[in-house]
């Protein structure tokens, strides 16, 4: 990002000491991470496994003293932890999300105006579609049933080719049985909800995807995706018993460059955006992506990880890997800047990365700004990160970015909840701002 595109926000020239306002008050796994929401109606339809969990995103929610019928802005949505929570509490929520396949996760897991009965029966005409295409592909490959196989770059690494024809043979039944939009959704987030890990051939690690052997597996599609069609039904009657719900909606853009939009004023904003520490959405929701039809090419998913606030993989890598980002504004030049000459020092790309990283954050509180209400609380969960053996202390770095900006923020705290396992000066926390 260049300099000119923040010119408009004059920053403060002096040091901004926040380190006083760092706080602990630590939260067990559950109640933090995405483990929370395993379990929990709704958020199980689709697991994310670096999203923030429920229980955090009711506590925050909480700790602002959100006002009944508040509006609850996510700008980084994800699979909508905080959308589906604020309308769980009766909230108006917003979410923005750049990823297209996380943009449908929320839209599919936020409509709960299906009737279960009318699911059931579109479950078991599905069934009977699939298991009568089934058999007669029995013994055919996907050219001569006239499929074609995802554009993902050595699909059947991804992939074992039975598995595979199944799960076309499931969404080709979904399309056939299904005409009413909504309800398609539905059956083909289910898809999504179970694809990894149990459907595809690769195992969820720390930061990425990991590929594994999956040959002598037993892997049954369809009994995978039923059991998890009839656990959401379960959760759409639940839901609906609740006497008074929320509304939410989820629009497929940039938070870091958001288009004219009608939208009410902002109250709160709940937010976890990518820490930085290189892990990819987009890597990490490749399968789904090419599968469901999101993405055409193979140079898709690179592509939408350059624009992204943390992405460093595919086109990404050989943009960041040469020349110098600079830093958009005086108090990333300040504050961030010594951290990236020393990282520079090993890495001219991790280094390009965190300014870029810091860049996007300032550049997405800016674009947002005109939506908020003055007063507005803001809430942004995010992480510390080792690179290259320098510390990146995230969550002061974003209070100084906040204040620096020079447009009516001030932080209140940084509530540092949780310890990340790879080190112990890297935490999770809360940074807490106000709009004056």
């Amino acid at each position: 990002m260049l300099r000119s595109q923040l010119a408009l926000f004059e920053p403060r020239t002096s040091p901004l000491d926040v380190t006083g306002r760092v706080e602990s008050r630590r939260l067990h796994v559950r109640d933090a991470t995405f483990k929370g929401g395993l379990a929990s109606r709704v958020h199980r339809w689709f697991r994310l496994t670096p999203s923030f969990g429920p229980d955090l995103v009711n506590k925050i929610l909480n700790d602002m003293n959100t006002p009944h019928g508040a509006v609850v802005l996510d700008p980084f949505a994800g699979a909508g932890t905080t959308l589906i929570e604020a309308k769980l509490e009766g909230h108006t929520a917003i979410g923005f999300e750049i990823n297209p396949l996380l943009h449908f996760v929320c839209k599919a897991s936020l409509e709960w105006s299906l009737d279960s009965d009318g699911l059931r029966d579109n479950l078991t005409r599905i069934g009977e579609t699939f298991a009568q295409q089934r058999a007669n592909a029995s013994g055919r490959s996907l050219d001569q049933l006239g499929y074609s196989a995802p554009p993902i770059h050595n699909v059947y690494r991804w992939w074992r080719s039975d598995v595979l024809l199944d799960l076309l043979l499931l969404l080709d039944s979904i399309r056939s049985c299904i005409s009413e939009p909504k309800r398609a959704q539905f059956f083909q987030m289910a898809v999504a909800g179970v694809l990894v890990p149990d459907l595809t051939n690769v195992t969820l690690g720390r930061l990425q995807l990991h590929f594994i052997d999956r040959s002598s597996h037993d892997i049954r599609v369809w009994d995978t995706f039923e059991a998890h069609v009839k656990r959401m039904i379960s959760d759409l009657e639940d839901v609906r018993q609740l006497s008074e719900i929320g509304q939410a909606e989820v629009h497929n853009v940039d938070s870091l460059n958001l288009p004219v939009m009608s939208l009410p004023h902002v109250d709160r904003v709940v937010t976890s955006p990518p820490y930085p520490n290189r892990y990819s959405y987009v890597w990490n929701t490749r399968p789904h992506l090419y599968l469901l039809g999101f993405f055409r090419s193979a140079k898709d998913s690179s592509q939408l990880d350059l624009n992204t606030v943390g992405g460093t993989w595919g086109t990404a890598t050989s943009v960041l890997s040469k020349g110098r980002v600079e830093p958009a504004l005086k108090v990333i030049e300040r504050e961030v800047l010594p951290l990236t000459e020393e990282i520079r020092k090993q890495d001219n790309l991790m280094a390009n990365y965190v300014i870029k990283y810091f860049n996007g954050l300032a550049r997405q509180i800016a674009s947002q700004d005109p939506l908020l209400k003055n007063g507005a609380q803001l809430a942004y969960v995010v992480g510390c990160s080792c690179i290259k053996g320098v510390y990146v202390e995230t969550d002061v770095l974003l209070a100084r970015v906040f204040e620096g900006l020079d447009l009516g923020y001030s932080v209140s705290r940084i509530e540092r909840f949780r310890r990340r396992h790879s080190g112990k000066d890297l935490h999770e926390s809360t940074v807490y701002a106000v709009k004056a």
